[in-house]
Parts: structure tokens; C-alpha cells; sequence
């Protein structure tokens, strides 16, 4: 790299900014300004042997420091594809025989095809070399040196052309101001230069790999035009009429210039204005064959989309197929998973339908075992009932035959004979009550079939009964001692016989 003092931007503003690490970007234009390119001195050439834009330019430096054809196969090249793509251009807006000059010429072939179109062309390089180079190879009238250097007459070109020559000028304002001068007053520019997008970082090119990238030439590519400076360049030399127009390459732009309103040529006068002469009826063929070309590559582009459509489609349903492959190995093991899973839930289940089959067979056990002693229990308070009863029937004989005596001895013991009537009343509602309670014992005798638990509280129960039972058998007998006092009472005060105590005793 060469370093050099700030360069400033074509239009006069000082105030760049960083935009890479050999550019500054202009705060006003939108330009790319490198500061380690050429001087307006190191872009003459004085030796072809040794100057920056020498012979070497052509040969060495594109072909190994670039990676581009070098000016002998360019020669055959350029002829088929850029050469006659700007042609079309030219012709679209100037019909020979229009005098143009090419800026840049290289070996000429652009030069050489306007001239067999019929143009009055002629092209201008900065290498001797070069400029002997194209006349040998192709026959044709070539400037040597800078443009402004050249003696040529105000205003008489139609057209001027630039191509990949406006980012090397050290100067373009200037460059262009002179080169309008040369220009008739409805004469034209037909411009090729890379494109900076603006508001595109650096490292934004840098992580996408921008084709941009390749135009970053520091030493040569001195200026490197948005198409917002581009307009504000050619309004700045009084240029209002401006048509971009599709460039060639996507990362170049290409554009028309005039200070006049433009008018396009037909198809019909351009093949007119070629068929004149013999060479221009072999451009004019040159044209078909590029239509041909052009028709066909369009197919094939129309061919190569449905291909790469097809296959994207058929890397689509590949993806998807391995997607569903993927998958269904995934629902496979999913479903050894669960299938080894299920198995050990069925031993599982065995092992407990086992566990629950004895549990019902101890369960079975245990209910007929309670069952066993609750009819023991039931049967024993049956007998202590039956006994009860007969205890009762023998009391109830005793009251009878009591009764009998004192019915025969007074009637004022009618009263007792009623209260005695209400105590009979009263037992058999005490005997309903042990019957109810005897159904009761038998009906939780059943329910006590599934609940071990149940058990002791249907045991307390009947317990509880007993001892109720016990109690009442005890208030009976409370009763007939009191009711035998009160006989005993009630015979004193009719002076009848007591009964003594060891009668009542015995009885």
C-alpha cells in the first residue's frame, strides 16, 4: 500500500468518515474515497516497463494480482460479450456515422466493432505499449496520453465512452469538465463503474461476502461512485438528463448522460444505418447470432430455474423423507420403549392381581372367621334372651298370680293393678326394644363382613347392649322389689297378713 496525506472527495467535502480500512466514505456525497491509491503523477505512464498502468498493468498484474484474462484474451473476449452489449447501447442513442471517444480503450476491440458499425471512433490509453498494441491488433486510431492533454476540437464528438475508467481518474471532476468541452451540445456519456450501495457496511460486505468487494482496489480504484453521487457529480458539470440502465455485471452500474433530453433510436433505423455498409452488415449478424444467444440462454436460465426449482423440490421431499425416516426411527424406539415398558407393567400387574387374589383369599378368611364369631356371639346373646325371656315369663306368671291375690283382696289396689298394667306395657316395649335390637344385631352381623375394623365398633356396640340389658334386668328387679313393697304397703293398711321377707325372698 501507498500511504498518502487524506484525500478529499470530488466534491470538495472534507469531512469523510471511516469506512474501511483504505476508503473513507464521503458525509455529503455518499462516495468511497480511497487514501492509499495513486497520485495524479504515478497514474501517467512515463516507462511501460515500470509505471503502475505500463505494459505489466495488461499482462501480469491482471492475470495473476486480479485473476482476470489478460489483454491477449481479452481481445477475443470482450468482442462477444461487453463489446457488442455496449454497442446496442450506443446505437440506441447515436447512429454512425457519429464521431466517439473511447477513455480507456485497452486493446481496442470496443473501438474496432463502433468503427465496423460505421462509427468515426477512436481510443485513448496512457501505455505506448498498449496504444501499439491495439493499433497492430485491431487497425485502429489511438490518443496516447491524458485526455486533457490531447488536441482535440471543442465540441465535436457525439459520444464519449467510459468503461471501468471513471473510478481510476485522480481527478474526475476536472476529467469530466474537459471531456464535456468535447462534447457537441446534444452529445452524450455512456458510463460503466462499480455500484456502492450506500448504507452498507463494511463488515456487512465482509460477513456476506459481497461481490462488492472485488472493486475495493485501493491503488486504483480511486473513487467508487453510489448512484446518488453519480447524480450529484453530473448535476454539479450541469448534466440534468441521466437514464441508468441494466449494467452488464451486477455489482457495476451503467448509465446514459446528456444535457439534453435523450431520443432512442428504433430497431428498424439502427438495422438501416448498419445495412449501409458491408462491416456493419457483419455487426448487424453479430447482433442476430448475440439474439440467438441471448434467446437461448434465456431459455436455458427459464430450463436451469425449473431445474433448480426441481431440485429443490426433490432436496425437499429428500429432507422430508429423512425427516419421516428420522422420525419413524424415533417412533420405533419409542415404540421398543414402550413395549419393554408395557411388559414390565404386565409382570407388574401379574405380580399385584397375584398379590390382590391372596389379599381377597385372606380377606374371605378373615370375614368367614368374624363371621364365625359373630354368629357365636349372635348365639349367645340369643340364649341369654331365650333365658331372659323365660325369667320374664316367670315374672310375669308371679305378677299375674299377684295380681289375682290382690284383686281378690281390694279393689283400692286398682290403681296398682293399672300401674302394674303401664310396667307390663313398659316391658314389652323393652322386649320390642331387644327383639328390634336382636335384628339390628343380626343385620350388623352382615355388614360386618367387609370391614375388619368395623368389627370392634360393632363389637363395643354389643357390649354396650349387654350392659344396657344387664342394667334393665336390674331395674325389672328393682321394680318388683318396689312393687312388692308397695303390695306389702297397701296389705298393711287393709290389715291383711304380711308376707314375711323370706317368702318375698324365695320368690
Amino acid at each position: 500500500m501507498i500511504n498518502r496525506p487524506q484525500r478529499h472527495c470530488w466534491c470538495g467535502n472534507n469531512e469523510l468518515k471511516s469506512f474501511s480500512p483504505d476508503y473513507l466514505v464521503c458525509t455529503k456525497c455518499g462516495t468511497l474515497v480511497s487514501q492509499t491509491g495513486l497520485t495524479p503523477e504515478q497514474t501517467l505512464v512515463c516507462e511501460d516497463s515500470k509505471d503502475f498502468y505500463g505494459k505489466e498493468y495488461w499482462l501480469s498484474h491482471q492475470s495473476q494480482d486480479l485473476g482476470f484474462p489478460n489483454i491477449y484474451q481479452r481481445t477475443r473476449l470482450d468482442l462477444s460479450e461487453r463489446s457488442l452489449y455496449w454497442l446496442r447501447t450506443l446505437l440506441t442513442y447515436k447512429l454512425p456515422p457519429a464521431r466517439v471517444l473511447e477513455l480507456g480503450s485497452a486493446h481496442g476491440a470496443f473501438v474496432a466493432l463502433m468503427r465496423w458499425a460505421g462509427f468515426d471512433a477512436t481510443g485513448l490509453e496512457l501505455s505506448p505499449w498498449v496504444v501499439d498494441f491495439a493499433q497492430k491488433t485491431f487497425n485502429i486510431p489511438m490518443l496516447l496520453g491524458r485526455v486533457e492533454d490531447q488536441q482535440l476540437e471543442q465540441q465535436s464528438f457525439d459520444a464519449i465512452v467510459l468503461y471501468d475508467v471513471l473510478e481510476h481518474l485522480p481527478n474526475p471532476l476536472a476529467t469530466m469538465q474537459y471531456c464535456f468541452s468535447l462534447l457537441k451540445p446534444d452529445g452524450i456519456f455512456i458510463i460503466q463503474t462499480p455500484n456502492y450501495i450506500e448504507n452498507k457496511t463494511y463488515a456487512e460486505m465482509v460477513a456476506k461476502n459481497d461481490k462488492f468487494m472485488e472493486q475495493l482496489m485501493t491503488i486504483e480504484h480511486l473513487y467508487l461512485f453510489s448512484e446518488r453521487a453519480v447524480e450529484m457529480f453530473f448535476k454539479h458539470l450541469g448534466c440534468n438528463t441521466l437514464h441508468f440502465k441494466p449494467a452488464l455485471f451486477d455489482y457495476d452500474m451503467y448509465f446514459v448522460v446528456s444535457r439534453q433530453p435523450l431520443a432512442q433510436n428504433t430497431v428498424e433505423q439502427i438495422s438501416s444505418s448498419l445495412a449501409t455498409i458491408p462491416s456493419g452488415r457483419m455487426v448487424q449478424a453479430l447482433f442476430d447470432k448475440a439474439d440467438e444467444v441471448d434467446q437461448f440462454q434465456k431459455k436455458w436460465l427459464v430450463a436451469e430455474d425449473d431445474r433448480a426449482a426441481r431440485l429443490r423440490v426433490i432436496e425437499q421431499q429428500g429432507e422430508e423423507n429423512t425427516k419421516l425416516q428420522t422420525q419413524l426411527t424415533q417412533v420405533s424406539d419409542h415404540l421398543q420403549v414402550i413395549e419393554a415398558d408395557r411388559t414390565e407393567r404386565l409382570q407388574v400387574i401379574n405380580q399385584q392381581a397375584t398379590q390382590i387374589e391372596q389379599m381377597e383369599q385372606h380377606l374371605q378368611e378373615i370375614i368367614e372367621a368374624n363371621h364365625a364369631a359373630y354368629l357365636e356371639v349372635i348365639n349367645e346373646q340369643a340364649a341369654q334372651i331365650k333365658q331372659m325371656e323365660q325369667h320374664l315369663q316367670k315374672i310375669e306368671a308371679d305378677r299375674a298370680a299377684r295380681l289375682q291375690v290382690i284383686n281378690e283382696q281390694a279393689a283400692q289396689i286398682e290403681q296398682m293393678g293399672q300401674h302394674l298394667q303401664e310396667i307390663e306395657a313398659d316391658r314389652a316395649a323393652r322386649l320390642q326394644v331387644i327383639n328390634e335390637q336382636a335384628a339390628q344385631i343380626e343385620q350388623m352381623g352382615q355388614h360386618l363382613q367387609g370391614i375388619e375394623a368395623d368389627q370392634a365398633a360393632r363389637l363395643q356396640v354389643i357390649n354396650e347392649q349387654a350392659a344396657q340389658i344387664e342394667q334393665m334386668e336390674q331395674q325389672l328387679y328393682n321394680l318388683q322389689i318396689q312393687l312388692l313393697v308397695r303390695i306389702l304397703r297397701r296389705l298393711k293398711l287393709l290389715k291383711f297378713q304380711p308376707i314375711s321377707s323370706s317368702v318375698l325372698m324365695e320368690e
